[in-house]
């Protein structure tokens, strides 16, 4: 009857905190939008919205991607949480301060923060994107990007004084140099004219109209 006594001691002494809480935590990661590549640190992998069982312990990162977004990685870490301290002082009460020094070996009192990671995706510009590609490989070092100027095959039109009527002028982009907003474009949209002097012409890649470099 004492061993029996004694083996139950020990169990309540070195589990109290591990019972309650467990050793791992199931950690979240969301996107905007959904369906993004999840890559953590520690070599796991999944597709936005996924879960991972994760150590108390661990602190990794967690890097999340889609094909015309930016990437993004965020650090997780191991804190000790409200929920284990709260645990950790029943803990002292039970199992005394081996228990205790057991949970606290084992992270049971430690939570990961942030969780869960939650990301929005900011979109690739698509100068960005050509050049990403063209970094890949994917695509010739002669190919522009559809953000770019096109300029004309023929000089004589596009040779001429930024005075002429009959062609507005973009305007410039604030803290962008080489870049303009298309006065044919609603959305908005950057074009880069870097390497165009003032008052030359250029032509808008979405309309093919023609403008003047302010």
């Amino acid at each position: 009857m004492r061993s029996v006594l004694l083996c139950l001691s020990v169990v309540l002494i070195t589990s109290c905190g591990t019972i309650t809480r467990g050793s791992h935590d199931k950690l979240t990661v969301l996107s905007e939008p959904s369906g993004a590549n999840v890559v953590l640190s520690s070599g796991e992998k999944g597709v936005t919205p996924t879960k991972f069982v994760k150590s108390r312990r661990d602190n990794f990162t967690v890097t999340v991607s889609k094909a015309g977004y930016v990437p993004q990685t965020v650090n997780v870490e191991s804190k000790v949480s409200a929920t284990g301290g709260t645990a950790m002082a029943g803990n002292v009460i039970v199992g005394g301060p081996i228990g205790a020094g057991v949970d606290a070996v084992s992270g049971a009192y430690n939570s990961l923060y942030p969780n869960p990671v939650s990301v929005r995706l900011a979109p690739l510009r698509k100068s960005a994107a050509a050049a990403a590609i063209r970094r890949r490989g994917g695509a010739s070092s002669t190919t522009k990007s559809s953000s770019q100027v096109k300029p004309s095959s023929s000089p004589s039109p596009f040779t001429s004084s930024s005075t002429e009527p009959m062609f507005p002028t973009a305007k410039a982009v604030p803290g962008k140099p080489g870049y303009v907003f298309s006065p044919f474009d609603a959305r908005g949209r950057y074009i880069d004219v870097s390497g165009y002097p003032s008052g030359s012409k250029a032509k808008d890649p979405w309309t093919d109209k023609i403008f003047i470099v302010p």
